[in-house]
C-alpha cells in the first residue's frame, strides 16, 4: 500500500485518469501537486467533484507537499502522486526517498519546441533534462497513458525523439 503510481500528465485528473488508472491501482487516495490548483480552492473543488466517491482528493503546491506525500507513503491505502511537469517529479524523487522508484509518464501535450517521444507525449528539452536526472536516481521512468497499454521505456522514447512543428 502506499504510494502505488507518481505520475506525469499534463491534464492531471480526466478521463482516463478517472476510469482506467484509478480501477487499475485500486486508488483511493488521489494527491495533485500543481502550484496552479494548488492555490486555487475553486479549481480544487472543481477537480474534487471529478473523482468517484471513495477517492479523496489532495491538492497542494510543492512548496506545501511534505505533509500530504509523507502520509500519501506510509498510508494503508493506495495514492496516486499527480503533477504535472518532470521538473515537479524530479523534486518530489528527490524530497521523499519512500516514494515508489518509478515514474509514470502518460499524455503530455504538444506545445511550442517540444519533441514527440511516444504518440501521446510530447517534452520540452528542460523536461530531458529533467526525466534524465530522474532516471539517474535509480528511478524506473516509462510511458504509458493505461494499464493495459504497452510501455515504452525511457530509452526508447529518446531514440523516438521528432521536432514538434508548432
Amino acid at each position: 500500500m502506499g504510494v502505488s503510481l507518481v505520475r506525469c500528465d499534463d491534464r492531471l485528473i480526466h478521463g482516463q485518469v478517472i476510469v482506467r488508472v484509478l480501477k487499475t491501482f485500486s486508488i483511493t487516495k488521489i494527491v495533485v501537486v500543481d502550484e496552479s490548483i494548488g492555490s486555487d480552492a475553486v479549481m480544487t473543488n472543481i477537480y474534487r467533484m471529478s473523482v468517484p466517491p471513495g477517492v479523496e482528493l489532495q491538492t497542494t503546491k510543492l512548496s506545501q507537499a511534505k505533509e500530504k506525500i509523507e502520509q500519501a507513503i506510509v498510508a494503508s491505502s493506495n495514492a496516486l502522486i499527480l503533477c504535472r511537469t518532470p521538473q515537479v517529479a524530479l523534486e518530489l524523487f528527490k524530497n521523499y526517498p519512500g516514494l515508489k522508484k518509478e515514474f509514470n509518464i502518460g499524455p503530455m501535450s504538444n506545445r511550442k519546441g517540444s519533441m514527440k517521444a511516444t504518440a501521446f507525449a510530447y517534452l520540452l528539452p528542460e523536461e530531458v533534462q529533467d526525466i534524465d536526472r530522474i532516471e539517474s536516481m535509480g528511478i524506473r521512468v516509462y510511458f504509458r497513458q493505461v494499464a493495459d497499454q504497452d510501455e515504452v521505456g525511457w530509452e526508447q522514447a529518446k531514440r523516438n525523439f521528432t521536432r514538434s512543428s508548432k
